[in-house]
């Protein structure tokens, strides 16, 4: 009796365990695996299938899958692979069109990312307005739709520029009045564009100018470029960029506390045809005066 009680229980066990086991196999240990994945070598399947003419969804549902968010992914994953991506073009490893559709399918797969992790409602305030832009010439601004994301996602109204001239930059901002510009500068040898941006803008648009954030790659090249600057602020990463960006608001309010705006003489607009003049004593008290 006591031998067919043992056998019986061994059987009830026999049963539970076989879909623990199955379940451990398929699910858990897989998890766990992925945990441990190596991120550069991710990066590189990603750049790789991305040159190949691949969408880079294999790399994206494998981070979804160990439950990445949706910033992790930027961060992690797409940012790098976009940097990657420039790599191979300075160096001539692939072809400026090879790496330019690329680009367009990290963007693509931005995008689709977006709309299946969609951020959570944010209640406050009013929205606050900030333009992201590359500098005006500059053909590879991922990193810039990225960060334009990421303030979406943060509650901003977030615009996404792509300027050919310093003229056009002006006349987006004159049409979105944002309260933030968040200019890219990619390369250090741009410093003197982007000194000479920043000043025409200040010039053009006096007490109506935006607080100037600077980031992009050239700064982690050189962190000097941003004294250099003449920009209220900067931000090194994407994911500091937020609250960089509110600071200068605030600064921003107690330097201007309820002031009107001026009705001053419009000077040193840039002009679309002949390009912006060169920098000048009123460029440098242009930008002398925008800083906090």
């Amino acid at each position: 009796m006591l031998q067919h009680q043992i056998s019986t229980d061994a059987n009830v066990i026999d049963a539970l365990q076989q879909p623990l086991e199955q379940a451990i196999r398929q699910r858990v240990i897989p998890a766990l695996l992925s945990r441990h994945v190596d991120p550069q070598a991710e990066i590189i399947a990603l750049v790789e299938g991305l040159l190949a003419g691949g969408n880079g969804r294999p790399q994206a549902e494998h981070a979804k899958g160990r439950g990445d968010s949706f910033d992790l992914i930027m961060l992690n994953l797409l940012a790098p692979a976009a940097r990657a991506l420039n790599t191979y073009w300075e160096e001539d490893r692939s072809s400026f069109a090879t790496v330019t559709l690329a680009v367009w399918r990290l963007r693509s797969l931005m995008r689709d990312l977006a709309e299946e992790m969609p951020a959570r409602p944010t209640a406050g305030p009013a929205l606050r307005g900030i333009l992201i832009s590359a500098l005006p010439g500059e053909q590879h601004d991922f990193g810039v739709a990225m960060v334009s994301e990421f303030f979406s996602r943060g509650g901003w109204a977030a615009q996404h520029a792509r300027p050919g001239t310093v003229a056009d930059l002006v006349l987006e901002l004159r049409g979105n009045a944002p309260e933030v510009l968040g200019l890219s500068i990619a390369r250090t040898d741009a410093l003197p564009l982007l000194r000479s941006t920043i000043a025409a803008i200040r010039r053009a648009m006096r007490r109506q100018a935006p607080a100037i954030m600077i980031g992009g790659a050239a700064l982690s090249v050189d962190p000097k470029i941003v004294a250099r600057s003449g920009a209220d602020g900067f931000s090194l990463c994407a994911s500091t960029a937020l609250g960089e960006a509110a600071r200068l608001l605030e600064a921003r309010g107690a330097a201007f506390p309820s002031m009107p705006p001026r009705k001053d003489r419009i000077v040193g607009l840039p002009n679309s045809r002949r390009g912006v003049s060169e920098p000048g004593p009123a460029d440098q008290r242009a930008t002398a005066r925008g800083r906090f």
